[in-house]
């Protein structure tokens, strides 16, 4: 590793380990603040309104469609990206070879096979268009023997410097050598590999493009990246785990109001009913059918009772009954 690619790597972990601290600070903060306010009851009036607009048919229908479409976003990409990062550390081990029975993926890292040089015109000749770009994925195929390497093949071989190599084999040599080079390139390659050094014959099957994803996340930066990732989503699935648990503990210490919202009790009236709620300066409006309507308590009474209790009266006009409840809110700070 060359002093200029360590320094890189330093920087990368510096600037992603640092993102990745200043978030979750960032985060954290936001859930401790909003689990202060769920438990002190500063945010039961938003609990109760995105109770009761979610309980709407048209809301319920669109949410169920948005939570699929997210699910099914999510799930794709993972199994994309999952593969694909695996894919790249097996590569990377086995020396970008990725053996599949006798087929190899391999990752093109350079542009010397991506056009044709006018000095290679053996390639207009011989109508030889199987040319691929930089960061493509190609599929080779490895050779049984010797002789099944043809004269104008594409093959990926590894020189004496270890590097894979995909060029074209323009000549072979009586010893059994082949004399190779890149479509691009005006000169032969100075090593001429041996069937022993081919890897495989390029089959001119390939995926475009992909192979930068491949050789970033197979890199050291790309590892670090990934696995910054990784931290962060668990953490913000933890803290907003946790976040909902407060959440739903609050909604339970409602349940008077929700009881209501969720019409088990309404369904089942056949009586001309109404329902009022007051809380926290407001109060909601029910009738047999569900929700009415939500406005500010003017009533001076009922907007300095309401402030820390659950006010409910309840009408039925055939009965010509008035019943009124009161529930305290018992509201808990952090501890």
């Amino acid at each position: 590793m060359t002093s200029v690619e360590i320094v890189s790597l330093v920087v990368t972990f510096i600037g992603v380990a640092s993102f990745a601290l200043v978030f979750t600070i960032l985060y954290k903060t936001f859930v401790s603040s909003a689990i202060k306010e769920i438990k002190s009851g500063n945010r039961d009036i938003e609990l109760i309104d995105e109770a009761i607009y979610e309980k709407q048919e048209k809301i319920k229908k669109r949410k169920k469609i948005l939570s699929r479409i997210k699910s099914t976003l999510s799930y794709i990409a993972l199994i994309l990206v999952v593969p694909l990062f695996v894919f790249s550390l097996i590569n990377k081990f086995q020396g970008n070879t990725t053996m599949i029975g006798n087929k190899t993926i391999m990752v093109v890292a350079s542009g010397s096979m991506s056009e044709k040089n006018e000095a290679n015109d053996y390639l207009v000749t011989n109508n030889l268009n199987n040319q691929f770009q930089t960061y493509d994925i190609i599929l080779l195929e490895k050779a049984k023997s010797e002789s099944d390497i043809k004269l104008y093949d594409v093959v990926a071989y590894k020189n004496n410097e270890g590097i894979n190599v995909i060029h074209r084999v323009i000549k072979i040599n009586e010893d059994g050598t082949f004399i190779t080079r890149g479509d691009a390139n005006n000169s032969s390659d100075k090593y001429s590999p041996t069937y022993d050094d081919i890897i495989g014959v390029y089959t001119s099957k390939k995926i475009n493009t992909i192979g930068i994803f491949v050789i970033f996340l197979q890199s050291a930066p790309g590892i670090i990246t990934i696995i910054s990732m990784i931290y962060v989503l668990v953490m913000v699935d933890y803290l907003s785990n946790k976040m909902n648990k407060v959440q739903d503990d609050r909604i339970e210490q409602l349940g008077h109001i929700i009881e209501q919202i969720n019409g088990d009790n309404i369904e089942n009236l056949k009586a001309c009913f109404k329902e009022t709620i007051y809380y926290k300066g407001f109060e909601y409006i029910f009738d047999e059918n569900g929700f009415v309507d939500k406005k500010e308590i003017e009533d001076i009474n009922f907007l300095n009772n309401s402030k820390n209790k659950i006010i409910k009266i309840t009408e039925d006009k055939k009965l010509e009954s008035v019943n009124q409840e009161e529930f305290n809110i018992n509201s808990k700070e952090e501890e």
